[in-house]
């Protein structure tokens, strides 16, 4: 078992179970950390020991261009604010798996490639005993804050990140670039306004994929091993 198989397994047994309704998941964090591939490893790991799970991702819940960039196309309080439609994921991911809800989910919104609202997406129902993942950015947005049984924060530096968003994205490999810069400072509102590595139960140091580290919460001076159980980090 690689050092990555054991820490994708101690992070899935540190998250809660359903017991008679659905478990709630976010995994959070900055732009290029490494979210949606955690999200898909974890949930092959759950799926393999049995448990039903779906997953979603805020990428497929974008406003259109003309509100994501309302405040201006470098302007990073419009990425914090503006770049995803919260009310539609509740109404179509969060609400139907809440108290009271029909289970019946519809994971797709909008297509970011088009920037067109996508109709006639499938919807689905689900069981009580689902476990969502959801991956994206600001999921502990306010509107959103509350939903979460458990959260998953993902980091690595900067200065990582910006290559894999630059490999990824072709974005200007400059930092000072206005629209790097949006990503960047947009994250810094969040991260002042919000505080979101500061809630989360899991916090997922992803500089080197091969060799992901469990890092201590605030006031947790021993998380890796006596919270959550991992030996050897």
């Amino acid at each position: 078992m690689t050092r990555r198989e054991k820490v994708i397994g101690t992070v899935a047994e540190a998250l809660p179970e359903p017991q008679g309704r659905p478990v709630l998941v976010a995994i959070d964090g900055p732009d290029a950390s490494g979210k949606t591939i955690l999200r898909r490893e974890l949930a092959a790991w759950l799926r393999k020991r049995g448990r039903d799970v779906v997953e979603a991702s805020m990428d497929d819940f974008h406003h259109p261009a003309e509100h994501r960039y309302r405040q201006g196309r470098t302007s990073a309080r419009g990425f914090w604010e503006d770049s995803f439609d919260h009310g539609a994921f509740i109404a179509k991911v969060l609400d139907p798996l809440g108290p009271g809800g029909d289970r019946t989910v519809t994971l797709r919104h909008h297509d970011l490639d088009s920037d067109e609202l996508v109709e006639d997406v499938p919807s689905f129902s689900v069981g009580d005993d689902v476990t969502l993942l959801a991956d994206g950015l600001f999921m502990q947005h306010p509107g959103l804050a509350d939903r979460w049984d458990a959260v998953i924060w993902v980091e690595a530096p900067f200065s990582v990140r910006f290559d894999r968003m630059v490999e990824r994205d072709g974005l200007v490999r400059d930092p000072e670039d206005p629209i790097q810069r949006r990503y960047f400072d947009g994250q810094l509102i969040y991260r002042s306004e919000v505080g979101p590595r500061e809630r989360a139960l899991v916090i997922l140091d992803n500089t080197d994929p091969a060799r992901p580290r469990i890092l201590p919460r605030a006031g947790d001076q021993a998380a890796p091993r006596t919270a959550l159980g991992l030996k050897g980090s």
